[in-house]
């Protein structure tokens, strides 16, 4: 498997051809005209790394601590709604992959999982995703639920006020969790290993939301977009009074934001959401050097958005973060090999993150970090101030 499939991109063939088309769709497409999507796979190719020979050769070391923790790696897997739905039992193969590799997971409000079942899996590498309920009484349940769980690290996303149009999972006929009509039954039924594995796994819902009230399953399946949501400053410092671990807050792209959240959390999270809520802003990694300058080295940076190889989460590193967060890479290895799809995916990102590290004569991710970088001139963003 190791020669058959040595880059992640080698499995997104295999995947599409073991899940429906209206299960594809919501995994890989983005809103509006897929451009940030696009532009979130793209942009590594104006980064460079220059590397400084001889100094030998290197035994490479992975680790990485941030927030207290100590990982085996600088990545871990970025929370995805109803990844049950994608693949049977996918974010309990993924959970136990984390805690085998020591690396986090972070498990979404709306996935299929509850909290309670992901939880024994992940020994101390769990972290919980927050879609800040409006209803602040469903709010504290959950944190505590979160708390009482073991989670160590809680993840509030922030670039969700609105519901994304999501145009092209519309037209597929989506609705997650899957609820099968006579189209989506008929594509189904061209994917017999899904469709059994549905079958004997169970049609997937909402784990951990499906407890409140406003939200039925009858209307969850309906539209699960529709919940209820609200955040802002003073909403975040009531979490912050909630939560006696470390807060990461996820969705940050703006200077501003970043600098006001670095007085309020932990870790800031520089995501557009995969492409997946609206299809105007740049990619993080853009942002990411100068976000790092205002916020000095030593604060904790986060990223994800279209990242699908340890190249990727090399160049990330060199130019800022801390620490990369993939979400549709691991579900690819997932749809592709089942369960196994878990841990090689972590082979090949290890894999090459480990010779990258190697080729640049870097013993350990903060020697990484310390490398040069080139880029195109117009790389960087320079935000108009208004």
């Amino acid at each position: 498997m190791k020669n058959k499939y040595p880059r992640v991109i080698d499995l997104i063939d295999k995947a599409t051809k073991r899940i429906p088309f209206f299960i594809s769709e919501y995994l890989f497409s983005g809103t509006g005209n897929d451009k940030v999507v696009g532009a979130n796979n793209n942009i590594f190719q104006d980064v460079f790394l220059v590397p400084k020979y001889l100094k030998g050769t290197v035994k490479v070391e992975t680790e990485q601590t941030i927030l207290g923790f100590k990982y085996g790696a600088p990545f871990g897997v970025a929370p995805i709604g109803s990844g049950g739905s994608i693949w049977p039992g996918a974010e309990i193969a993924l959970a136990k992959m984390c805690a085998k590799k020591k690396i986090p997971y972070c498990l979404s409000s709306v996935a299929s999982s509850s909290l309670e079942e992901i939880s024994p899996h992940l020994e101390d590498n769990g972290w919980f995703q927050l879609y800040p309920p409006k209803d602040k009484g469903i709010r504290d349940d959950i944190i505590k639920r979160a708390s009482d769980a073991g989670f160590s690290v809680l993840v509030v996303t922030v670039d969700i006020p609105a519901t994304s149009r999501r145009e092209r999972v519309k037209k597929a006929g989506v609705t997650i969790p899957p609820k099968l009509n006579l189209k989506t039954f008929f594509q189904a039924l061209l994917r017999p290993l899904w469709s059994i594995g549905t079958l004997l796994q169970g049609m997937p819902s909402f784990g951990t939301m499906t407890k409140y009230n406003f939200l039925s399953q009858d209307e969850l399946t309906k539209n699960w977009n529709e919940m209820p949501r609200y955040i802002d400053w003073e909403y975040l410092d009531e979490i912050r009074s909630l939560w006696k671990g470390p807060i990461i807050l996820k969705g940050i792209l703006d200077e501003e934001n970043a600098i006001q959240a670095s007085k309020v959390v932990d870790a800031i999270y520089l995501s557009n959401h995969g492409g997946r809520q609206i299809d105007l802003v740049p990619s993080p990694l853009q942002l990411l050097p100068n976000i790092r300058k205002k916020l000095g080295k030593d604060f904790p940076i986060i990223i994800d958005s279209g990242y699908l190889s340890g190249q990727d989460i090399a160049k990330a590193l060199v130019l800022g973060a801390d620490f990369v967060m993939l979400g549709r890479a691991f579900m690819i290895g997932v749809s592709a090999l089942g369960k196994k799809g878990a841990e090689h995916i972590h082979y090949i990102l290890h894999d090459e993150l480990s010779n990258i590290m190697e080729q640049m004569c870097c013993k350990n991710i903060l020697e990484l970090k310390q490398e040069n970088v080139t880029v195109k001139d117009d790389f960087f963003l320079h935000v108009i101030e208004k």
